[in-house]
């Protein structure tokens, strides 16, 4: 069962009432991180009825947290299990069907096996303003002072918004910057939201957030704002917006930690994490959870953090990120033990849910991969050809999985010795791929840009640089430091050397 609404919606809270009143009986178990999953799964079999509790369920999903290998061995053993959860529509968006193209190389095997769960699901929304029948059946409590104050928002915001002190908060937030106000405060703020907007959802160390926080002052200001001392910006960040009040914009406390408030993380026209958070959160956060905020990095376009989270993530033995270095031309072992494990990889999924499974699949285009890798070109064109129709009849022709097998199908033709007849096939798996996912795709000037190295590779200089001038051309709207860019300007430099002119 899983709640989505907006932050402060309520979803917590009705959430809990809706478990202590239909289910009273039942254990319940609350899991604090993604490796606490693994752990309660450990002796699952000793435990009756319960709840599993997942609040925020985003922190949970991925590699090493909740999967739906994990998620079925939850709800396997026992005839009465409830996994109760609630998340942001903000994160529930990012994982809906209509969003798949928007997710690229990197952040794919993540947000599918994110959206494997949710599928799972029960799903109940949860609006953030409460209807006119709501708001009347609260007036009659007048006597909670909290209600009366909550209702006097007017329509605007939610009640549970304004228990919350949602609107309040924000406004404090933004107005703290003012020079001579809380603008140091306003800083650990901006450095622990970033931190949670990143994919960290724990709490930071006073002095951790006293590290990160200057290049937040920097960016409004620095000494020109006239910052107060740490000790006076963290006590305002921790002071409760109204008197007695549960939520300020920093919680926890100097034992623990703190972690940014809920309702911050959402606000529209937020600037761009600095690249300071990403290596600290990166470097804080277990493997299986760095990864997945390495996902985000380098979709935010911080690259260099991404690189050595990547690489220890596939130590791990994280199949995706391994196959993401070997794309990257970062391979972390010779291709035929990253094989080995590839196959194994897929062997287990599918003893546990069966050969056409989505989550096989993914697993099937890598063992393909990485068997081209090997030099096995015709197998690999055998594993192709035979996984392009199996995934179409389950994703249909133009899904990203299929186009990016047929892609492989090609590459694996051309350098098997097929050279004519591979270029017509990478060709036409480009065109496909452009006209399903547009030019300016990353992994249409990915595939454009192996056609090019494949070119170089069989001496075909002068097609190379045609080619390449064309396609250093397209990735101008890209970042300079973007892995893509970097390619690119490092086979212009080869074809350069060469005898020919650019």
């Amino acid at each position: 069962m899983l709640l989505v609404g907006e932050s402060t919606a309520g979803k917590t809270r009705a959430a809990f009432e809706a478990m202590r009143l239909l289910l009273p009986d039942y254990s319940f178990l609350a899991p604090s991180t993604r490796e606490a999953v693994e752990v309660l799964l450990e002796d699952w079999g000793a435990i009756g009825d319960c709840v599993v509790w997942l609040d925020d369920l985003e922190r949970f999903l991925g590699p090493g947290g909740l999967t739906l290998s994990a998620l079925h061995r939850l709800l396997a053993p026992h005839p009465r299990v409830v996994v109760l959860s609630t998340m942001r529509s903000h994160e529930y968006n990012r994982y809906r069907d209509r969003a798949e193209h928007d997710v690229t190389g990197v952040e794919q095997d993540v947000w599918r096996q994110g959206r494997s769960v949710l599928r799972q699901a029960q799903v109940v929304q949860l609006e953030r303003r409460w209807t006119v029948p709501e708001r009347a059946r609260a007036r009659v409590l007048v006597a909670d002072p909290r209600l009366s104050r909550a209702l006097a928002g007017g329509e605007r915001f939610g009640v549970a918004e304004m228990l919350a002190a949602g609107p309040e908060l924000a406004q404090a937030w933004q107005h703290a910057w003012v020079p001579g106000h809380h603008p140091r405060g306003a800083a650990l703020v901006a450095a622990a939201v970033d931190a949670r907007r990143a994919g960290y959802h724990r709490p930071l160390p006073a002095d951790v957030l006293q590290r990160l926080h200057d290049g937040y002052l920097a960016r409004h200001g620095g000494p020109e704002l006239r910052p107060e001392s740490f000790h006076e910006a963290l006590v305002w960040a921790l002071a409760p917006t109204v008197p007695a009040g549960a939520n300020s914009l920093l919680l926890g406390d100097a034992a623990q930690g703190y972690i940014a408030f809920d309702y911050l993380i959402d606000l529209p026209a937020q600037e761009p994490i600095l690249e300071a958070l990403w290596w600290e959160v990166l470097e804080r956060a277990p493997v299986h959870e760095a990864y997945a905020i390495a996902c985000n990095a380098w979709l935010a376009g911080s690259f260099e953090p991404a690189y050595p989270t990547f690489r220890r993530a596939a130590q791990a033995g994280i199949g995706q990120a391994e196959g993401i270095l070997f794309e990257l031309g970062m391979p972390l072992r010779p291709a035929e033990e990253a094989l080995v494990s590839a196959q194994r990889r897929l062997n287990a999924l599918r003893r546990e849910l069966g050969d056409d499974h989505e989550d096989c699949l993914m697993a099937e285009s890598e063992v393909a991969t990485f068997t081209a890798h090997c030099g096995r070109y015709e197998e690999s064109l055998h594993l192709s050809n035979e996984l392009a129709h199996k995934a179409a009849s389950v994703f249909g022709s133009e899904h990203r999985l299929v186009l990016g097998v047929k892609f492989g199908a090609a590459w694996s033709t051309f350098a098997s010795g097929a050279q004519h007849e591979g270029l017509v096939m990478l060709d036409a798996a480009v065109r496909e791929s452009t006209r399903v996912l547009g030019p300016r795709d990353m992994a249409v000037l990915d595939r454009r840009w192996w056609i090019v190295q494949l070119l170089v590779d069989a001496g075909h200089v002068g097609e190379a640089k045609r080619r390449i001038r064309a396609l250093e051309s397209d990735c101008a709207f890209l970042a300079t430091n973007h892995p893509i860019t970097v390619r690119v300007r490092r086979l212009v430099d080869v074809l350069g050397r060469s005898s020919l002119d650019l």
